[in-house]
């Protein structure tokens, strides 16, 4: 394993190759991962009206992207779409929620339930939820219920979250995240990439995801919305996100590193790459308010690599 110091001159200086990097990338995930592969899935279980400024998200209620937009499903459907992701091999579900926070306890009750009832009937499925900053006595409900994990993104790096949010601090969201620890829940904490930001942002947040001590990390890659303010972004280069995912993996070596949104439109024929970058994991089915690619040819391409879905 290399020292966090080499790291920082493997991943900030553009002398090192690219194929070095994920050769040490892949054989770190190896000792760590072996060849085992965890799918997760989510369901946009409350689409829309968020009050918050995420410049990437395009279910601010400040922007107009035209997305669905509706009220908490009832648990029956929470739990229909659990039972597809088992279907195509999830090994995590998670339950992701619009807004800053879920304040109701009927909506809290009501996902509690879900919960339950995915746990009974598909007792392996992890089960997840991302339901922003709500309170600890919801989170204790929730843990009550059968949940393993809280998922929460700090997103990108404390110098540069003011450039992507401005309707709430970061230290909120890092706060959310002990808050869960605090009641025995998993942490999933990630970011997403293609902001603006520099590398040096990237990896100071894997450097805080490292301190928080976050087990499970999804990495996402702007899929440019049409609507919201980063629409005419420029997308990162394949190789750069390449980079990216084999710096996680040194920073976090015995985490789940698992690429996510903007998965498809960014890598496209380089996808079967992240694997050999590092990642240990990746979102299967469809993202918030974007369709994914056939489950059937995630499960194939994993296959084709030989490595074993966890």
């Amino acid at each position: 394993m290399p020292s966090m110091n080499e790291i920082k001159k493997l991943y900030l200086s553009d002398k090192t190759p690219l194929s070095d990097f994920l050769f040490i990338a892949d054989k770190t995930r190896k000792r760590f991962k072996k060849n085992d592969i965890e799918l997760c899935s989510i369901v946009n279980a409350k689409s829309g009206n968020c009050s918050e400024d995420c410049r990437f998200c395009a279910q601010s209620a400040r922007y107009r992207a035209k997305i669905d937009r509706y009220p908490l499903l009832p648990a029956k459907d929470i739990v229909k779409a659990a039972k597809s992701a088992a279907a195509n091999k999830a090994t995590c579900f998670g339950i992701v929620t619009s807004g800053r926070s879920i304040n109701s306890p009927e909506e809290v009750r009501n996902i509690a339930a879900a919960v339950q009832k995915i746990k009974k009937e598909i007792p392996l499925l992890k089960c997840s939820a991302s339901l922003g900053s709500i309170p600890r006595i919801f989170m204790r409900e929730l843990k009550q219920a059968g949940l393993d994990r809280f998922h929460h993104n700090p997103e990108t790096s404390e110098n540069f979250f003011r450039r992507m949010c401005t309707t709430h601090p970061y230290k909120e969201r890092i706060k959310t995240i002990a808050d869960a620890k605090k009641e025995g829940l998993g942490i999933c904490a990630g970011g997403i990439f293609g902001l603006g930001e520099k590398r040096k942002d990237r990896l100071a947040l894997a450097i805080a995801l490292r301190d928080l001590g976050v087990e499970s990390v999804p990495l996402n890659f702007l899929h440019p919305i049409q609507g919201t303010p980063l629409e005419d972004a420029k997308p990162l280069p394949p190789q750069e996100i390449l980079r990216t995912i084999a710096m996680f993996r040194l920073v976090l070596p015995k985490a789940d590193i698992k690429v996510c949104a903007g998965r498809i439109v960014n890598l496209r024929d380089l996808q079967s790459m992240i694997f050999f970058a590092g990642a240990s994991g990746m979102m299967i089915g469809n993202y918030l308010t974007q369709q994914g690619r056939s489950p059937a040819l995630d499960l194939q391409m994993i296959k084709d690599l030989g490595l074993n879905i966890k």
